[in-house]
């Protein structure tokens, strides 16, 4: 399987994100608030290549162990905002 599709298929079929769910990110003296469907976007389709390998692997060694996928997700969200802003 591909892994943008491992991602997708990951994403629809997980029931550990809160729907709705919202990061809450302070960065630069300014409060970011990303939503977790928006940065699941970008994951899937803004991302390249190689670094949705890499994010794929995390994820696949956090479910596999039954740990807390929202942990890795706050920390992608925070990256996002300090590359972005």
């Amino acid at each position: 399987m591909r892994t943008k599709e491992y991602l997708e298929r990951f994403f629809e079929e997980t029931d550990k994100i809160p729907e709705g769910y919202t990061f809450i990110v302070e960065h630069n003296k300014q409060t970011h608030m990303i939503d977790a469907d928006f940065l699941i976007d970008v994951i899937i389709n803004h991302t390249p290549n190689h670094e949705q390998k890499k994010i794929a692997d995390i994820i696949r060694y956090i479910d596999f162990r039954n740990g807390n996928i929202m942990h890795f997700l706050e920390h992608l969200a925070k990256a996002y905002v300090m590359n972005n802003f």
